[in-house]
């Protein structure tokens, strides 16, 4: 119950290129940026509550590998849902849809070029906080 699932996706474009892809795709998409870093290439967010799910956490890194670059991907649910006996499967989905965004988004002939954010982390009261190095500051 409460399974966390964990994703990566490999890709030739190079950290920065795919960082950027990673922001426009969840930008464009019902997601709510939680946490972000420029500097570290992180990113924490959210999937919106629907009449089926809670919700989703998202957590994404994006590292340089040689030549490209990878996208490591975690999905839980969000915090203070109930859990379920399905949320292992539901998280699964929820990453394998992300990925598939992000392989369309990189495929396509002009890919989403994102709204500039600055590096912020939200913290439990809800104020943004800099979030430049290290681990997140936010909850």
């Amino acid at each position: 119950m409460g399974a966390e699932k964990n994703i990566s996706l490999n890709s030739q474009v190079s950290e920065h290129a795919l960082f950027t892809t990673l922001v426009a795709v969840v930008q464009q998409a019902p997601y709510e940026i939680r946490g972000l870093s420029n500097e570290l290439h992180q990113m924490k967010f959210v999937s919106g509550k629907t009449l089926m799910s809670w919700g989703h956490a998202f957590a994404a890194t994006v590292t340089g590998e040689g030549a490209g670059s990878v996208l490591h991907l975690t999905v839980t649910v969000v915090p203070g849902a109930p859990k379920s006996l399905m949320d292992g499967r539901k998280n699964q989905k929820a990453a394998e849809k992300f990925i598939e965004a992000m392989n369309a988004a990189l495929a396509a002939p002009n890919p989403p070029r994102p709204e500039p954010v600055e590096s912020f982390a939200t913290i439990r009261d809800g104020r943004p906080v800099p979030w430049t190095d290290g681990d997140y500051p936010g909850a």
